[in-house]
């Protein structure tokens, strides 16, 4: 086999190997990210009524606290311009760590009704919904611990509650967008360097049926005269 055939296999085999343990090292990324967003609904506590619950604060400016959540619709039965799952509700926070008083709006990590931030905690209005959780039923109330440093956060509520913890959810949201398109790079870059190491093996193959192995030159050797 001609020696240039020889490389170009041996270098497309490499490149192909090389391909496909990054392809599958990109699918596990994707595969591990898709189950992180399956497991959304993770919540740091679920259908309690009090409950203990901690605060990690890694940069030491303050969490952004937890997320309340109860069984409900959004419905305004009354009339009264306040969605009726906020005024059957009643949640005490019985200890709070201290709180960061450049943003805990004043609030000193107590708990406060919200839905969506651009509107003034519960009013009845079409836009003003989270249905994050509609398939288990769950409708958002509201809010605590905002700014709060590491810590515990103790509560009392009237009614079962499913607890969100925001820092957390955003951790492994951003964590699973990571992942993601981390594998999907690794395996396009994968399937590119599988395609080159097909190439490679290719024409590899092609050199080593066309091109022959040059034969060594023989010298005849004249007898001496005489």
């Amino acid at each position: 086999m001609h020696v240039a055939g020889k490389v170009l296999l041996g270098l497309g085999t490499v490149v192909l190997v090389l391909g496909i343990l990054m392809a599958f090292a990109g699918g596990e990324n994707i595969k591990d990210s898709n189950d992180v967003f399956e497991d959304w609904e993770n919540f740091v506590l679920e259908n309690k009524t009090s409950g203990t619950l901690s605060i990690t604060d890694l940069d030491d400016s303050g969490d952004w606290g937890f997320t309340f959540w109860i069984e409900g619709e959004y419905v305004d039965e009354d009339g009264d311009g306040i969605w009726d799952h906020c005024q059957t509700i009643d949640i005490t926070i019985t200890s709070v760590p201290e709180t960061n008083p450049d943003w805990d709006d004043g609030l000193d990590g107590g708990f406060f009704y919200q839905i969506q931030e651009s509107y003034e905690g519960c009013e009845a209005d079409d836009n003003n919904v989270d249905y994050d959780y509609r398939d288990m039923g769950l409708v958002k109330v509201g809010k605590a611990c905002l700014a709060c440093y590491a810590g515990s956060m103790e509560f009392d509520s009237n009614t079962s509650v499913w607890v969100v913890y925001d820092d957390l959810l955003f951790e492994e949201f951003v964590g699973g967008v990571a992942d993601a398109a981390g594998g999907f790079l690794a395996a396009v870059g994968g399937m590119s360097l599988m395609a080159c190491g097909g190439c490679f093996l290719l024409l590899g193959g092609i050199l080593a049926l066309v091109l022959r192995e040059p034969k060594e030159e023989t010298q005849l050797l004249q007898p001496p005269s005489t």
